[in-house]
């Protein structure tokens, strides 16, 4: 019985460790979850997981370091302000499933990669949330 215990407590704490360790990469609001797919110094893959019902709209802004010139972008960005290195999107109206943001730059990113803020409005309640994805 002890034995049978002795294991139980182990997995237990493994599954809690994997939890805490996994949880970070993964940024979530109500109706809205958002992680990195890939952000190194050449591309950043920015997924959003849009939930039933979903925000009336999304905004989001990606931190790149300033200057940084980008090769492609899909979709189309909706504001670049180079010299900030704040890259923007509105997306109007998003469907449920999974949305795609890329970009590609010309040179890779010197220092630190990017970094993403998304704003949208609750579903539920049409409080106002912000979530952070590194």
């Amino acid at each position: 019985m002890k034995r049978i215990m002795s294991k139980n407590q182990s997995f237990c704490f493994l599954l809690v460790l994997f939890c805490c360790l996994l949880l970070p990469a993964l940024s979530m609001a109500e109706g809205l979850t958002a992680r990195y797919l890939e952000n190194s110094e050449k591309l950043s893959v920015l997924e959003l997981i849009i939930e039933n019902p979903a925000p009336t709209s999304i905004i989001v802004k990606q931190h790149i370091p300033p200057k940084t010139r980008i090769v492609n972008a899909n979709p189309s960005v909706t504001k670049f302000a180079v010299g900030k290195g704040e890259v923007t999107w509105l997306i109007k109206a998003p469907r449920p499933g999974v949305q795609r943001i890329q970009l590609q730059y010309e040179k890779p990113l010197s220092g630190r990669k990017a970094t993403a803020v998304i704003r949208c409005k609750s579903p539920l309640d049409g409080r106002l949330m912000t979530i952070n994805v590194k």
